[in-house]
């Protein structure tokens, strides 16, 4: 079955109705024009047929332009189409079957606008939080079942050391408490 926008009596159509949009559009703006509203004091009516003076421009020109090529699909590139969001976990397991090491070390502290930060020794930032706690909880999430990852923290102020953030092991504190 043929789409109707695709056969040639339907491109006429759609040209047909381009152009009287644009013959509505001329009467709106020279009904507009007639009128003679001086500046701060239009009223409804001048706007309504401003809009639709302008409306009717934009879609008639676009129907006479175009016709039945309106429809025509285009291909968006690659840039612009719809990424798949990326987990932690499955870029952890991406890491893992890539045979690269996990990070060996999580830094929790702020960031330049003060959110604090979860970041991996490499740098890459796993996430951004609005308290302390909160990024504390989900550093620990990420390292559950893995011993060997150590969690580090810059204690809130960004204290440093020769241009070195100053870190202190918290890890400490986690295995005298269990």
């Amino acid at each position: 079955m043929v789409q109707w926008h695709r056969s040639r009596s339907g491109d006429l159509a759609l040209r047909a109705g381009g152009l009287s949009l644009c013959a509505l559009s001329y009467v709106a703006v020279a009904r507009l024009a007639s009128m003679h509203v001086p500046p701060m004091k239009a009223g409804l009516t001048s706007f309504v047929l401003a809009a639709l003076g302008f409306v009717a421009a934009s879609a008639g020109s676009l129907l006479l332009t175009l016709g039945r090529r309106l429809f025509d699909e285009v291909e968006v590139s690659a840039r612009w189409r719809h990424r798949v969001r990326v987990s932690i976990s499955s870029l952890m397991e991406q890491l893992s079957m890539n045979n690269i090491k996990e990070p060996a070390l999580l830094v929790v502290g702020r960031d330049a606008d003060g959110s604090w930060t979860v970041r991996e020794s490499a740098g890459m930032l796993l996430g951004r939080f609005a308290s302390a706690e909160a990024a504390r909880r989900f550093a620990q999430a990420e390292r559950a079942g893995q011993p060997q990852v150590a969690i580090a923290s810059s204690a809130g102020a960004v204290a440093r050391i020769d241009g070195r953030l100053s870190l202190r092991i918290v890890e400490a504190k986690a295995a005298s408490g269990a």
